[in-house]
C-alpha cells in the first residue's frame, strides 16, 4: 500500500471517528466544518499534498469558557499519521496553553517522540487533550504571551 494510500485510509477513519463527536450530549464535542474530503466525489483525496486541514468548533466545558465555541484547526501533514498534527486556534481566545497565533501547546503534539511513542492516537484523542487542558490548563506548557 503506497503512502499516500496509507494516508487517506487513516484520514478517512479518522474523519468518521470526528463525525460521532457533533452529538449535543457528548463531553468532547466537536462539530467539523471541513476536511479534505469534502471536495472529492469519493473517498480518495485525488492528490498528494503536503498538508491537510481539518477544521471545526469545540466546545469546552469549564464554566468559563462553557458558553462558546471555538474554531480550530488541525493541520496534517502528508507523513500522517507518522507525525504529530498542529493545532491552532481560529477564534481567539486567552489560555495559558494557547500562544498568541493560536498555535495550542501540550507535549503529546509538541514532542515528536511522545506522538510516537503513542501510536494509538487518533484525531479524536486530539480533540479530547485540547478540550481537557482548555478546561483544565497545563502550567507546564504554559506559553509565554511577553515575547
Amino acid at each position: 500500500m503506497g503512502s499516500i494510500q496509507r494516508l487517506n485510509k487513516a484520514l478517512w477513519n479518522n474523519i468518521t471517528r470526528l463525525k460521532l463527536l457533533e452529538k449535543p450530549s457528548n463531553p468532547y464535542r466537536f462539530i467539523l466544518e471541513h476536511n479534505p474530503f469534502d471536495d472529492e466525489d469519493d473517498e480518495q483525496v485525488a492528490e498528494e499534498k503536503d498538508e491537510y486541514v481539518i477544521s471545526g468548533r469545540i466546545f469546552p466545558n469549564s464554566d468559563i469558557y462553557k458558553e462558546g465555541s471555538y474554531r480550530i484547526e488541525i493541520k496534517l501533514t502528508s507523513a500522517y499519521p507518522l507525525e504529530a498534527p498542529v493545532v491552532r486556534f481560529v477564534t481567539p481566545i486567552y489560555h495559558p496553553n494557547i500562544a498568541k497565533d493560536g498555535t495550542f501547546c501540550h507535549h503529546l503534539l509538541s514532542n515528536s517522540s511522545k506522538w510516537k511513542l503513542n501510536r494509538a492516537a487518533t484525531l479524536v484523542d486530539v480533540i479530547k487533550v485540547i478540550i481537557k487542558f482548555i478546561d483544565e490548563p497545563d502550567p507546564d506548557y504554559a506559553v509565554k504571551y511577553g515575547n
